[in-house]
């Protein structure tokens, strides 16, 4: 692959296909541990996948900047890379969702709705079974798929917000011809 010296014309398309199926493939790794541990119905240990996208934007912005862009990258370029990055992420962690919760373990869904129904009564013990079931109602392999599409990326654009503006990498000034 052609390294470009300016950070500004080299390909963004396939290095953020594979960086984003590294990171699709940590958060698949995280997912199948928490439910075997048998934690899969905890919203608190959610915050790994965080942990995890923002480790993703940091190495895949790093990796894009040193390997394919000539050591520099300017802010939008490197938001762009990141963003682009957890979109394939998204897409690549959405199939894995599917199926994981279709095929491998569709007991999960059981306990994601049982506990989606306890935190709804916590924080309205007024609600109807009308309400509720409506809302579980959308706790299905299919919808989790397509909301991880959307979070995933839009938590993948929040987080390279904050890397572009670390890992953003000018190039030197070039000095002006003595007269």
């Amino acid at each position: 692959m052609e390294k470009s010296t300016g950070g500004t014309k080299a390909p963004m398309a396939a290095p953020a296909l594979n960086y984003g199926l590294f990171i699709a493939l940590a958060l698949a790794i995280l997912t199948l541990i928490i439910y075997l541990s048998g934690l899969i119905a905890e919203t608190r240990i959610s915050y790994l996948n965080y942990l995890i996208l923002l480790l993703g934007a940091i190495f895949s912005i790093l990796k894009y900047r040193d390997e394919h862009s000539g050591g520099f990258i300017s802010y939008g370029r490197a938001l762009g890379f990141g963003t682009l990055s957890a979109f394939f992420a998204s897409v690549f962690f959405a199939v894995f969702t599917y199926i994981f919760y279709r095929l491998i373990a569709p007991d999960a869904i059981e306990q994601l709705r049982v506990s989606a129904e306890i935190n709804m009564l916590e924080a309205d013990p007024d609600a109807t079974d009308q309400q509720i079931d409506m809302v579980l109602r959308f706790i299905n392999p299919f919808i989790l798929a397509i909301t991880s599409v959307f979070s995933v990326t839009f938590m993948g654009f929040i987080f390279s917000l904050v890397a572009a503006a670390f890992l953003k990498k000018s190039p030197p000034a070039e000095e002006a011809p003595e007269a």
